[in-house]
């Protein structure tokens, strides 16, 4: 019979080994995280999980996915998003974990427009900056809602005057030649051009007219859409949206989701049980309103 002394050594020989262990897990991820700050224009803290292109590899930012690997570019950081699309890097915050990006294709004070349509695909290795979480409760299950900051702008054209004060009429500058639609007929006519700010059903979509272009713009809640001007549209568009990495802390698993509760706390959530978060029939419900509640030409829903 093992004397109860050998038992203890035991014991405390392997407490000390997995000591060691969670102490040498700790300083390598302490390593593979930091690398001195890099600059580039008015970005002068680039780090983790970001990183510039030209920093030394395997050592800093989260190298693992290329979206982290910034550029610089005359003095200008670049975000490369999922989709080849270039975005200026507006602004880190670090602490509470956002990035602000703009289309690089538009520029603020000209009569420029973005050259492509983009939206939350674009982005899929971040998500929306969101406001508190909260959760409904109905009976024996409970399903979650989240308060995005993006909103759709859509560029639409028609055959006919619009008027309805959710139509902001675009500046004359913004024409036929100002958007490279490839299905648009060679003998059609005077075409009149607004913008919208919103989501927009097949329903809202007026008669002769059609979506040539959309982005994402931040959502402001307190602003009256029906007395919006286009310089509004245009400032909103040049300041960027807000992209978070928060869900990292959640691990790569579509299953698990961030939210920020009301201490300003991250936390996490796995939505893959429905009897505890998410009602099934709901969300197949929710899903498909939201695929059909807007329209892009080319884009089938």
């Amino acid at each position: 019979m093992p004397r109860p002394g050998l038992i203890f050594a035991a014991l405390l020989l392997l407490l000390l080994l997995l000591l060691l262990a969670l102490i040498h897990e700790t300083c390598s991820a302490k390593d593979k995280h930091y690398c001195p700050p890099s600059s580039c224009g008015n970005n002068s803290n680039i780090s983790y999980p970001f990183r510039l292109n030209t920093d030394p590899p395997n050592s800093c930012g989260m190298t693992a996915d290329p979206v982290y690997n910034l550029s610089c570019e005359n003095n200008l950081t670049i975000l490369h998003s999922d989709q080849s699309g270039k975005f200026y890097v507006k602004a880190i915050n670090y602490d509470n974990q956002t990035i602000r990006v703009a289309d690089a294709s538009f520029e603020e004070g000209s009569c420029s427009i973005p050259q492509y349509s983009w939206d939350d695909s674009n982005f899929s290795t971040f998500s929306q900056s969101y406001s508190h979480f909260s959760y409904y409760y109905s009976y024996s299950y409970s399903y979650y809602y989240d308060v995005c900051f993006w909103e759709r702008i859509l560029f639409i054209s028609c055959g006919n005057l619009v008027s309805d004060p959710l139509y902001v009429e675009a500046p004359a500058c913004i024409n036929d030649s100002s958007f490279s639609t490839p299905y648009r007929p060679k003998s059609e006519g005077k075409r009149y051009y607004y913008v919208k700010v919103g989501r927009t059903t097949p329903l809202e979509l007026k008669p002769s007219c059609r979506i040539e272009l959309m982005a994402l713009t931040p959502f402001i809640r307190e602003k009256n859409y029906d007395n919006l001007s286009y310089l509004d549209i245009h400032h909103w568009l040049a300041y960027g949206i807000e992209l978070s990495w928060r869900h990292a802390s959640c691990g790569n698993s579509s299953d698990w989701h961030f939210y920020y509760d009301i201490n300003e706390e991250n936390q996490c959530v796995n939505v893959s049980y429905p009897t505890y978060h998410v009602n099934p029939v709901y969300e197949v419900f929710k899903r498909a309103v939201n695929r059909l509640s807007y329209l892009l030409p080319g884009k089938y829903l």
